[in-house]
Parts: C-alpha cells; sequence; structure tokens
C-alpha cells in the first residue's frame, strides 16, 4: 500500500513537471503577441517613462469620469 502511493505520488509529480514545463514554453508565444499591439498613450512609453505613461493615463481616465459626470448631472 506505502508503495502505491510512493509511485502514485512520483507519477502526480511527474506530469505537474511536464505540464508546467508545456506551459513555459508557450508562455512566450503570447508576450510576443501582446508586445505588437499599440499603445494607449498618445506617444511611445519607454522603460524609462513608464511613470510618465502612468500619470497620463490616470489624467486621462480622471478627465473621462468627469465628462461623464457632467453628462449625467451628478455631482
Amino acid at each position: 500500500m506505502r508503495y502505491l502511493v510512493i509511485v502514485a505520488l512520483i507519477a502526480g509529480g511527474v506530469i505537474f513537471f511536464r505540464q508546467q514545463t508545456t506551459q513555459k514554453a508557450e508562455a512566450p508565444k503570447k508576450t510576443a503577441q501582446v508586445a505588437t499591439q499599440p499603445t494607449l498613450t498618445p506617444r511611445p512609453a519607454s522603460e524609462h517613462d513608464w511613470a510618465k505613461a502612468a500619470i497620463d493615463r490616470t489624467n486621462e481616465v480622471r478627465r473621462q469620469v468627469k465628462r461623464e459626470r457632467a453628462s449625467n448631472e451628478v455631482p
């Protein structure tokens, strides 16, 4: 009985490891597709400009909410 449990745990570990390996192999394909999509900011965001892009997006959302509230007449 103990040997059956040990063999089952080892087999489960091998199956889990193989699934994780295949997911890691598929992950770069998905990120390559995401990288080709255009950004939402008017100017391209560089790695050194990420904070500015975040602030711009926040201000854009604030203006959008303000316009929607004004059109809905919500104070």
